[in-house]
């Protein structure tokens, strides 16, 4: 069910609302960005069972989204309408659960579910200096919080890691 600040159903289909809203998660009825970062951990998990990760493939990823979200977002912005930071555009959450998973060397399932939470963690309660790269103009206000919370959220598991050695 479309919102009144989502684009009309007629574009719903134009290239920037397509790839900004990850293929039409980031129109869900409700956590539309816990609904992104799912879709994209269940990517990872994918990639995970065919055993293409080795650790090394997360950062490609993670830059490739940021650079796709970047991108995506300034074309979404050019229609004032959308506002500065629309809810439905989904692809910034895929960028902040690659580098997530970049950051921590995510191996596991586990890796994935830590990354996921801890991500969602940061991503929502937006704590110093989360909001302030929300803050930023543009496209980049719309990507860099997610990145950082991304920061915060790889901080997180390193210690957890560190205070419960066996756990992983």
């Amino acid at each position: 069910m479309l919102r009144p600040t989502d684009p009309p159903a007629n574009r719903l289909l134009s290239p920037p609302v397509l790839l900004g809203s990850l293929l039409l998660v980031g129109f869900a009825p409700f956590a539309r960005g816990t609904f992104g970062s799912i879709v994209a951990s269940g990517l990872a998990l994918i990639l995970l069972l065919f055993d293409l990760p080795h650790t090394g493939i997360w950062l490609p990823i993670a830059a490739g989204f940021a650079l796709l979200s970047w991108l995506t977002g300034r074309a979404v912005l050019r229609d004032r309408k959308m506002g500065n930071d629309p809810g439905w555009f989904v692809l910034d959450e895929a960028a902040g659960v690659f580098l997530v998973l970049a950051l921590i060397g995510a191996g596991t399932p586990l890796d994935i579910l830590a990354g996921l939470l801890t991500f969602r963690l940061y991503d929502i309660a937006k704590p110093w200096p989360v909001r302030v790269f929300e803050q930023m103009p543009g496209s980049l206000g719309i990507l860099t919080d997610d990145l950082a919370a991304a920061v915060f959220a790889a901080w997180t598991v390193w210690a957890v890691r560190a205070a419960m050695p066996g756990l992983t």
